[in-house]
Order: C-alpha cells, then sequence, then structure tokens
C-alpha cells in the first residue's frame, strides 16, 4: 500500500471514529471514558499504527506508575512531541483513559475541538487567570476520575526530534491539584510522520514508548519540578 493511500485511510478512519464519538456521546449513550478508552484506544489507535501506517508498538511502564494507575490514581502524563502520531502512540500505551491538557483554540477545530470537549479535554487560556482556576478545578476532578491527562509541555512538535524547553503551565497545574507526575517518551513516530511531511514515511522503525517512574508535584519550586521531569523524560530516550 502507498504512502498518499495510507495517509488517506488514516484521515477517512480518523474522521469516521471522531464522528461515532461525537454521536454516542452527544446521544449520551456512552461517557467520555469509554470514548477514550473504546473507541480512542480500542477502535482508533492500536488499529491505525497496526494496520494503516503498518508499525508494531512497544509499551513499558515501571512498576510504580502501573501500580497508580490499578489503583484508580489519575496521572499527569508529561510526553516529548515531535509527530500528530504520538497521540496514538500514548493512546495506545496508557494504563488508564487519558484526556488532553490543550489550548483553548482547540475548541474551534471542525470535529477535532467538540469531541475534544464532549470526551472532557482540559482547555486552557493562556494567561487568563480565571481559566486557569477553572482548568485547576476540572483538573482535579478528572484525577479523581481516575483519568490520565496528557500534555505535551514542549508546546509544538520538534522538527528534528530533540527534545525543546519545557513549559511551565502543566505543572503549575500538577502542582496545585497535587498530581504526580509521570514522564513518558515515545519513539519512532517521528520516522513515520515527521511535522515537514504531508504523507507517511517509509520506515520499519517500531514505536517504543516508556513511562517512568511517578514524580511529587510541588507548588514550592515549579522549576525544579519542570526541570526534574524534563530530566526523566530524556533519560527514558536513553534507556532505549
Amino acid at each position: 500500500m502507498g504512502r498518499a493511500l495510507r495517509t488517506l485511510l488514516a484521515v477517512l478512519y480518523t474522521g469516521a471514529c471522531s464522528a461515532f464519538g461525537i454521536v454516542a456521546m452527544g446521544l449520551r449513550l456512552v461517557d467520555g471514558d469509554w470514548v477514550m478508552w473504546n473507541i480512542g484506544r480500542r477502535g482508533w489507535s492500536v488499529p491505525l499504527l497496526k494496520h494503516v501506517v503498518g508499525v508494531s508498538t512497544e509499551v513499558h511502564i515501571h512498576s510504580d506508575t502501573a501500580a497508580l494507575a490499578k489503583s484508580k490514581q489519575g496521572l499527569v502524563l508529561v510526553a516529548n512531541h515531535t509527530s500528530l502520531l504520538d497521540i496514538n502512540a500514548a493512546f495506545a500505551a496508557s494504563p488508564t483513559p487519558i484526556v488532553f491538557l490543550g489550548k483553548a483554540g482547540i475548541r474551534k477545530v471542525p470535529l477535532l475541538g467538540k469531541i475534544n470537549e464532549l470526551a472532557g479535554t482540559i482547555f486552557v487560556e493562556r494567561g487568563n487567570r480565571q481559566s486557569s482556576e477553572k482548568a485547576v478545578k476540572t483538573l482535579t476532578q478528572t484525577l479523581k476520575d481516575g483519568r490520565s491527562v496528557l500534555v505535551f509541555p514542549e508546546g509544538t512538535r520538534s522538527k528534528n526530534g530533540a527534545l525543546k524547553p519545557f513549559k511551565k503551565g502543566a505543572f503549575h497545574l500538577a502542582a496545585q491539584a497535587g498530581a504526580p507526575i509521570v514522564p513518558m517518551h515515545i519513539s519512532g513516530t517521528h520516522s513515520h510522520l515527521p511535522p515537514t511531511a504531508w504523507a507517511f514515511q517509509k520506515s520499519k522503525e517500531p514505536i517504543v514508548v516508556r513511562l517512568g517512574a511517578p514524580l511529587t508535584s510541588t507548588a514550592q519550586d515549579v522549576t525544579a519540578t519542570m526541570e526534574e521531569a524534563k530530566s526523566a523524560v530524556s533519560a527514558l530516550s536513553a534507556a532505549e
């Protein structure tokens, strides 16, 4: 199957899964957790990576993180970001249902914005105190419900695959919510769909996702927590 055809199938399949999720939640047939786990993970991400992209996925989870997830403790997953496929890789690897911490502008994106809103994405408007306070309350409740929140603290995809500086926003929210932070490193996605490409690239590199040991967030020194998380994500990449 050619790269262009694979890419077209991925777009169509993504649209179909998103539409199904919106209808199901709009009619209140299912909740956001069900959609994120059964559609986001099982119905969309795992089949898309395996059958459309044609890549194998390996997942490694630290025992302490696995224990927290098993106890229904919500986690703040802090991951590197090099490709649009990182979202699928995170869905496929997370031991709990996940939602996203995203920019308020995502709400305006057709289809994607609506399914994120219905599924529980936490939207934050940068520089808006009221938005931040609301995000903290939503984040706290989300974690209490046993969901994990996925954050890409670099703020954008890395074009060369190297880890970019982290932004503090997510760490402020995690500290105020008293949430454990789990470093996540995703490799292999960049070779299949780098930010500069419009179609899947030919690559035999597997996708490998590693979730490290949980870190304790602290409001006393957010910068130190952020740097510790960045170092932990970097260390996970060196473990491969």
